[in-house]
């Protein structure tokens, strides 16, 4: 068994990506959407499990039909980026009804909490909570 599909809206056929979903089965270690500049997210998918799915997209690329399409399990964005930030796709995560995760990548932010009190008490009905990567550690000697 090979794992879940991976791609871009720009890079992959969309039909040929949700027509292949179809046949995926339960147990295949979900679907994560990613959302944001695909070269900067492509560095997270390391993170993850072989067998999940990732699926990158831009922002303004994003709908409610691709949404529903895709059917992530998670939702992961930066907390801030050029074109959006978690602020505006949890509004859109909100109006689609979406009933999955939303994790947000706070790397490099002074005080995440005022991010998660803030995006908590405008979107109570989005499981959300922000993930923050540990730097990398250099255990070797360098004796």
């Amino acid at each position: 068994m090979g794992t879940q599909p991976m791609g871009t809206v720009r890079q992959t056929a969309f039909g040929e990506f949700v027509a292949s979903r179809h046949g995926t089965q339960p147990d295949a270690g979900g679907m994560i959407l990613m959302v944001g500049e695909p070269q900067r997210m492509q560095t997270l998918k390391k993170h993850f499990p072989e067998r999940t799915g990732v699926f990158f997209i831009e922002f303004g690329d994003l709908t409610p039909e691709i949404l529903h399409s895709i059917c992530p399990d998670s939702v992961i964005s930066p907390a801030i980026s050029s074109q959006f930030d978690c602020l505006d796709l949890a509004e859109f995560l909100s109006a689609a009804r979406y009933k999955g995760a939303y994790r947000v990548v706070a790397r490099g932010l002074p005080r995440p909490e005022i991010i998660r009190n803030e995006l908590r008490s405008f979107y109570p009905e989005l499981d959300f909570d922000m993930l923050q990567p540990e730097p990398v550690r250099v255990l070797a000697s360098l004796h």
